[in-house]
């Protein structure tokens, strides 16, 4: 009898952490990390490993003929591995030689069906071989004309890697509407996209940058405009929005001088020019001005740990699979402190 009870006591203590383990999968968000094939990217993967649970290689592109280029970052797939991370395989059509994103080259793709299909099983290939989770697809200004066409190619390629088992995830600008005056998103057809993607990765991010007036990188109504409509067209569980890990510092005097900041560089920058940094209510974002050697004016938008919390907390309020963050390398742990602290 005593036995028996003993046996019951076990399974029932099982059953219950069975149970509680279901549950919690089920409510874990995604929190996925973009690498670079910087030797930065691979020590904050090694240093930020336990805040995320999937890590993308921002490091493949491929020619006009379908052939996948660039190389595996074999020191940052084997840790991700060996932390049971899921892996996914950037793919974009980043072109080296103009330093953009190619338009041309991703209609090509798209256009010609033997370029098409060699791409496609290059991906599998791929895949395979590397043992990746998936294949994230992130083509950027695809022409406007194109956006059936690359409806059409997701869900070829889609169709292709599923039949492997292979994910896809598919990166999108984010937007609020479907405007066909907006040259930049209206390519991406939400609704047709999130019926073939396991995942669209909306990047809502870049709201400004320093081709652009000086603003927020990722203001709090866009995003959550952008949001709202991504779950309003694709369903919530496919849903992953972008959190950037960066600021833009505007030279006002000479805006060639504009650049790109690391989160750590804005630290750093913060702390030389003695700024004093202001809370923009309107964009929930930060903002200092400062004044640099040669008397130029200079304006840099950013996000702290104040704002990178608050906005995370939109995964939770939008009930998406969760958030992706672009790119790891240069931030540090109060970056990743702040992320976690909104997804709570």
């Amino acid at each position: 009898m005593r036995k028996i009870y003993l046996l019951c006591s076990v399974f029932a203590v099982c059953l219950t952490m069975l149970t509680y383990t279901e549950t919690e999968a089920k409510a874990a968000k995604i929190v996925l990390g973009y690498t670079t094939g910087e030797a930065a990217s691979y020590q904050s993967l090694t240093a930020y490993h336990h805040y995320i649970n999937a890590a993308a290689l921002d490091t493949y592109a491929f020619n006009q003929k379908g052939d996948i280029i660039g190389d595996t970052p074999k020191k940052q797939l084997s840790f991700a591995k060996k932390k049971r991370l899921k892996t996914w395989a950037v793919i974009s059509n980043y072109n080296e030689s103009i330093h953009d994103f190619d338009g041309n080259l991703a209609s090509t793709v798209m256009s010609d069906k033997t370029a098409r299909q060699h791409f496609t099983e290059q991906l599998i290939t791929l895949a395979k071989k590397q043992s990746f989770t998936g294949i994230n697809i992130d083509f950027e200004a695809v022409k406007p004309n194109e956006r059936a066409k690359y409806s059409s190619f997701i869900r070829h390629v889609a169709a292709a890697l599923k039949k492997h088992k292979i994910k896809t995830m598919v990166s999108v600008p984010a937007k609020s509407a479907d405007d066909r005056k907006d040259g930049w998103s209206w390519p991406y057809d939400y609704a047709e996209i999130g019926k073939s993607a396991d995942y669209v990765q909306v990047m809502t991010y870049d709201e400004h940058g320093i081709w652009s007036e000086p603003g927020s990188v990722a203001g709090m109504n866009w995003v959550k405009s952008s949001l709202a409509y991504a779950v309003k067209t694709i369903k919530a569980e496919k849903v992953i929005m972008g959190i950037p890990s960066y600021g833009n510092d505007w030279d006002l005097t000479s805006r060639k001088n504009s650049k790109l900041k690391q989160w750590n560089d804005v630290k750093a920058l913060k702390k030389k020019v003695k700024a004093k940094p202001v809370y923009d209510k309107r964009s929930g974002s930060m903002r200092f001005s400062y004044t640099d050697q040669h008397k130029h004016r200079h304006v840099v938008w950013y996000e702290d740990e104040k704002t990178i919390a608050a906005k995370s907390r939109l995964a939770m309020r939008y009930k998406i699979a969760g958030v992706s963050v672009y790119s790891m390398g240069h931030e540090s742990a109060s970056f990743w402190q702040a992320m976690r602290k909104g997804i709570k």
